[in-house]
């Protein structure tokens, strides 16, 4: 099931918005007490006895190894009288040990023993006087959300006990290097420095000449490792250098020099570095008095400064938390929803609730469900396995062109811009529904469900059993180059005798409509690379213009906040377009045959943590941005993928760029541009170049449908190209550059014809 939270913003007067927030505020409130019993009993601080801690401990283990909706039946085995444990006897937990042993609970002793407190009227809290003046709904919604929030909190820290212990480890095995011993030894001398006032402790690179002074005065660092206690100074030719530098560059380049001419002090600088970032960290403001992260705080529930959402129950659900849901019938239009709240603050003892009906406007996809009659089945009671009649929906799938079972679930009310006056009631706010929405995924084609893996009996180089594919006839399969300039390039084939046959070629680009402003309905071009770094850059513009903001605040929020929805969009745009390709959801057709390209079976694309960005040294693109880009859209298409029945796989784009598609010999990027002195132009050669060409058959191609193609190859039948170019980078680097450069003398000549640059009478 693919769950998707769908955002409604709720209209409705300022008595109603009242009853919203009294909800949402008492929801909070009441968390707190229980919140703290939970904690107790889990740390067996709760009982008269020894032997009653340990049962209540039990309890809460177990009560946070189940999932949270079962928390409400389970506490009531501590809070009312006469708990009837049948159900809790059926039930099997593994709950994880601090020290990452697991312990499976089964015919569990604390059942029975909780049911004869329970019926001796031995009691833990009584419910009652805890909850009692509370509707069920909101008692449920309580004990659901302090467990769901407990289990978050002890994740947080298991997964923390976890990390330290690795990072300890680490630590004790860098320690016991004999070389890094010999750091350790001399590490006094670098503290006493950090600390004589010369430097800021953990900025030693601050101010570079007294840092290089003190080494100077201490020739004895020098020969940590046994060689000459004697520090070299920077000969002429290198104090020219540093003097022909821009001045920003100059202490950089400074440093280069000094660490040439002290290869010993260099190494001893790196270990320094070294640990002091991985295990002094001394710049880190809250972490672990042995320098690790700090370890996770759990925050108290506060309906203002740390909020936690009520939900409200599907009608499908016991207590009902909403009902009469009437869904918006086209996009723009509005929608109604009867909700449980509390109509008022406590009087007689209890709190008043009652439903409330609001108008509330969707996102636009929320109109792509409409309500179904089906049957469901009772799953327990006297009347089990019996079929009843039950309210469904159905969302309509606008881009596969078809109806998908759907389950709309709870509805999670959320309030933004919320101003209250001293005594705490509400100004105003923005109340919101955030509806969970579950659309059945649609299912593999058969052609992809039949491709079969099996065992070779050999292991790869890291000793992983390595698997070969059968793959069946006819299987339509669809490769994305992930680009740099533009989004990528996606070739769709279709396999004829196990060869891939090129069916439908195009370069992907992303772009946006205008809304509003002077141009609306005109395209132009989705927010890029350069676009992204422009903004960055224009933060730290402006952060070095106010200064570096004071302790716990943030500076150009608004900003960040803007930086922050471009990457979301363009990832999710990215994905939708390579999703649209592979299933040709526009019914592009051929022009030859005139029939409808085929949706792919099979979505190919590159294994990310391979990736080696060629275009790191462009102007403008930042090599981590790139990576970081390449993830995130790798990420967006899995998630996608899944529900519309589309197979991913992930294969190594070493050397797709570089190899021919054709023949597999390696071959170069190039490009056709104007020389800056002549004006004229000319062949360049790189790494990043629009173009490809192979020397070997003579191939010459658009160089992403080029790597697009390998990637065909690769998957279809495991090319052994790839080996080539692993071969060529094992090389030493001069045998590389003069393999790289007699490529090029053979490719020059024949590209120069083809561009028209010169003429074959010409004699080149």
């Amino acid at each position: 099931m693919g769950v998707r939270a769908i955002q409604a913003r709720i209209y409705c007067d300022h008595a109603i918005l009242e009853c919203l927030w009294r909800t949402h505020r008492v929801f909070n409130e009441r968390l707190l007490p229980l919140l703290s019993l939970l904690f107790k009993m889990r740390r067996g601080e709760l009982g008269s006895t020894d032997e009653l801690r340990k049962l209540y401990q039990e309890i809460a283990l177990f009560i946070l190894a189940r999932d949270s909706k079962h928390a409400p039946y389970l506490l009531n085995s501590v809070s009312i009288k006469n708990w009837k444990p049948d159900t809790a006897r059926k039930m099997d937990v593994v709950i994880s040990q601090g020290d990452g042993a697991h312990k499976e609970f089964g015919n569990h002793s604390w059942v029975d023993k909780a049911a004869e407190l329970s019926a001796n009227g031995q009691l833990l809290y009584d419910k009652k006087q805890l909850l009692g003046d509370l509707p069920e709904t909101l008692q449920q919604m309580i004990a659901r959300e302090c467990v769901a929030i407990l289990k978050g909190h002890f994740e947080l820290v298991r997964k923390w006990e976890r990390d330290h212990e690795e990072w300890l480890e680490r630590k004790a095995t860098w320690e016991s290097d004999p070389d890094h011993r010999q750091y350790l030894a001399l590490r006094g001398s670098f503290e006493a420095f950090e600390h004589s006032g010369a430097e800021e402790p953990g900025k030693l690179h601050g101010r570079w000449r007294r840092y290089v002074n003190w080494l100077s005065d201490h020739p004895g660092l020098a020969a940590w490792r046994g060689g000459p206690a004697y520090v070299n100074a920077l000969s002429t030719e290198a104090r020219q250098r540093i003097d022909r530098t821009r001045p920003t560059e100059r202490a950089s380049v400074e440093a280069d020099e000094f660490w040439q001419a002290n290869p010993e002090l260099r190494e001893l600088d790196k270990l320094h570095g070294y640990y002091e970032r991985e295990f002094i960290r001394r710049r880190k403001v809250k972490k672990n008095p042995d320098g690790f992260d700090h370890r996770p705080t759990f925050i108290l529930p506060h309906p203002l400064l740390h909020p936690r959402w009520y939900v409200f129950n599907a009608p499908q659900t016991k207590p009902r938390g909403y009902i009469d849901l009437s869904l918006p019938q086209r996009h723009g239009s509005m929608g109604s929803v009867q909700l449980r709240v509390l109509t008022g603050e406590k009087t007689d003892g209890k709190y008043p609730s009652d439903w409330v009906s609001v108008r509330f406007k969707a996102d636009p996809r929320l109109a792509d469900f409409r309500t179904v009659e089906t049957k469901r089945t009772i799953q327990r009671g006297a009347h089990k396995w019996e079929q009843r009649d039950s309210q469904g929906f159905m969302f309509f799938d606008r881009r596969l062109r078809l109806d998908r079972n759907a389950l709309i679930s709870g509805a999670r009310l959320v309030f933004k811009n919320i101003r209250t006056r001293a005594d705490g009631s509400l100004v105003s706010a923005d109340s919101y529904l955030i509806f969970a929405c579950d659309v059945r995924n649609v299912p593999l084609t058969e052609r992809a469900r039949k491709i079969p893996w099996s065992e070779t009996g050999e292991a790869s180089k890291t000793g992983k059993r390595q698997r070969r594919k059968t793959l069946p006839e006819g299987l339509t399969l669809c490769s994305v180059d992930l680009g740099i300039r533009s989004l990528g390039f996606a070739t769709l084939t279709r396999l004829e005798h196990g060869v891939p046959c090129i069916l439908r070629s195009r370069n992907i680009w992303i772009g946006l409509e205008e809304k509003k402003g002077r141009h609306p309905g005109r395209w132009s071009a989705g927010p890029g690379f350069a676009h992204l770094v422009g903004h960055r850059n224009e933060i730290r513009r402006l952060q070095r213009l106010s200064g570096k903001p004071a302790k716990g605040e943030e500076s150009h929020i608004g900003l960040q906040n803007h930086i922050t929805s471009m990457s979301e969009d363009r990832f999710k745009k990215s994905a939708r377009a390579i999703i649209n390709f592979a299933l040709n959801t526009d019914l592009a057709f051929s022009k030859v045959t005139g029939e409808v390209y085929p949706r792919a079976d099979v979505l190919i694309l590159e294994k990310t943590k391979e990736f080696i960005p060629d275009g790191e040294r462009e102007t403008g693109i930042n090599r981590a941005l790139v990576e970081w880009n390449r993830g995130q859209t790798v990420q967006r298409v899995q998630e996608m993928a899944r529900g519309v029945g589309l197979k991913v796989i992930q294969v190594s784009p070493a050397g797709s760029s570089q190899v021919c598609s054709r023949c597999g010999s390696l071959g170069r990027r190039y490009a056709v541009v104007r020389d800056e002195t002549s004006g004229r132009p000319m062949i360049r050669f790189g790494w990043a170049e629009k173009l490809f060409a192979c020397a070997a058959c003579g191939y010459r191609a658009n160089a992403d449908h080029n790597a697009s193609v390998n990637l065909h190859r690769r998957f279809a039948h495991e090319d052994q190209a790839v080996n080539r170019f692993v071969d060529w980078r094992s090389k030493s680097k001069r045998e590389r550059e003069e393999a790289i450069k007699c490529l090029e003398a053979k490719l020059r000549g024949p590209l120069e014809v083809l561009h028209g640059l010169v003429f074959p009478e010409d004699g080149k």
